[in-house]
């Protein structure tokens, strides 16, 4: 059983650093330069791929915080309603990863993307994302803010009211296996969106999966799971009809 740290932080001129905030500017500063490194491997220039994923992460924080008080936190959003004018109070990655996506739709249009420069946009970012997620998903295990139900499996943590599973922790473990899996993926040519497609596509189930273990179950988080193994079903069927398409102007 994994014993219980309490989160690393530092206080400097009477305001406290926690390594969560920290973790989670990496992780978007990460998710920034390996996008802009990455581009010309998916066929795109780094100067529009720089430009629209500004705008992905920015609208996608934004909506991070957001979706959390309207969905996650409503209760206290009616007590205190002022706090929706606070970027850093509450954020939840449902609404990041809609948000951003409807950004990366709209930008993507606004900027004259074809079809399929936005396609290989979608996949980029899909292949990226796990690297990010896994730093934010380290601060979030270091926090305990994913408390699970009871457990005294190898993997619980001995919180200070109990042996629970750390949803956080079980959720960098994930990430951190799609970073090994997409790695080696990536040696090969693939048609676009095949990592954006498979990164939802596993996604999806794992969520619903870990909404099980939670306490109480969170239903926007049920909805997360099948919106993701949707998408990803239809960001699939879409990489293998490139897959076609490709072998077709090839004979």
């Amino acid at each position: 059983m994994i014993p219980y740290l309490p989160q690393p932080h530092i206080t400097i001129r009477g305001t406290t650093f926690y390594a969560f905030g920290f973790l989670v500017a990496l992780a978007i500063e990460v998710g920034w330069y390996m996008m802009v490194w990455c581009a010309p491997r998916f066929r795109l220039e780094r100067r529009e791929v720089r430009r629209l994923t500004f705008h992905m992460l920015a609208w996608g924080y934004l909506g991070s915080h957001v979706l959390y008080w309207l969905l996650v936190d409503r209760a206290g959003l009616a007590q205190r309603p002022w706090r929706l004018l606070n970027p850093l109070d509450g954020i939840y990655s449902f609404g990041g990863m809609v948000c951003g996506l409807l950004a990366v739709i709209w930008f993507a249009h606004r900027y004259k993307f074809t079809r399929a420069q936005f396609w290989h946009y979608l996949d980029l970012a899909g292949f990226v994302f796990p690297f990010s997620w896994t730093i934010a998903r380290i601060g979030c295990a270091l926090a305990h803010d994913h408390a699970g139900v009871p457990s005294t499996s190898w993997i619980a943590v001995r919180f200070p009211e109990g042996p629970r599973l750390d949803l956080g922790l079980i959720e960098t473990m994930f990430s951190a296996g799609l970073v090994a899996c997409f790695l080696l993926l990536r040696r090969r040519a693939w048609p676009a969106p095949l990592f954006c497609g498979l990164f939802f596509f596993l996604y999806g189930p794992f969520r619903l999966w870990l909404d099980k273990l939670r306490y109480p179950p969170s239903a926007p988080d049920r909805l997360f799971g099948w919106s993701s193994l949707v998408l990803g079903c239809f960001l699939l069927m879409l990489a293998w009809r490139h897959r076609a398409d490709r072998r077709g102007d090839t004979t």
